[in-house]
């Protein structure tokens, strides 16, 4: 479709890179070195920058790993972000800057509604084109509720967190803009809205993220800026 634009996942572009700490041996790392964990999330939040500067970003991340005393380890995970997120896929396809949804949970709620709708798991055609029927009829229901000031279902709390969340990362993006701000200083205040991935494997337990607004007010300097 000609007005149909493809972005990337933030969530599953965390995972990604959660995935590969996991794969180069950098657990242990992660899980018992605050200051590395919160570097390693801070190249996760490179997702969050204008296109445009996140190559400037990622080289100052470098320059933190070099002057870091975990130097040695946290370099692999800079190579291999590099070729990954760089040289093989463009910031231009993972960048979630100026998307509205920076994760696909949308879609998937509208699959997981529709397969229950279909109940089947290989419906006959006649079935699936009945289901389509049943999906178009109740969203225009819903839109033509919407539309005339009625909603037939409450915003969820993950709802307003991610747009209190959206708010957060404008005001230091602005920041930034307005030159009140380094981008390194943006790049480590963004780190802090990286969460915790949703699987750590066999070996690992999930564990809470504990980032507070106080953490937020500190690290940018009293201005308050995972899955949404």
């Amino acid at each position: 479709l000609t007005n149909t634009s493809v972005t990337g996942c933030w969530f599953h572009f965390c995972q990604a890179c959660y995935r590969n700490i996991q794969e180069i041996g950098l657990m242990s790392l992660y899980e018992n070195d605050p200051e590395s964990r919160h570097l390693l999330r801070a190249f996760m939040a490179l997702a969050l920058l204008p296109i445009e500067i996140i190559p400037e970003g990622y080289e100052l991340l470098k320059k933190q790993i070099k002057v870091s005393p975990q130097a040695q380890q946290l370099k692999m995970f800079a190579i291999y972000f590099e070729n990954e997120w760089l040289n093989k896929f463009k910031p231009s396809t993972w960048s979630v800057s100026n998307s509205t949804w920076r994760t696909n949970n949308f879609a998937e709620a509208q699959n997981r509604r529709f397969f229950s709708r279909v109940v089947q798991p290989h419906p006959n055609l006649w079935r699936f084109i009945q289901c389509l029927k049943q999906e178009e009829s109740a969203i225009s229901h819903r839109m033509i509720q919407t539309g005339l000031g009625f909603s037939s279902t409450r915003p969820k709390k993950s709802t307003y967190a991610a747009a209190r969340k959206s708010k957060q990362i404008q005001k230091l993006i602005n920041l930034f803009h307005s030159k009140q701000r380094s981008l390194i200083e943006i790049l480590m205040s963004l780190a802090y809205l990286v969460g915790e991935p949703t699987c750590r494997g066999r070996k690992g337990k999930k564990k809470k993220n504990n980032v507070s607004n106080s953490n937020l007010s500190h690290s940018s300097a009293s201005e308050s800026p995972a899955r949404e």
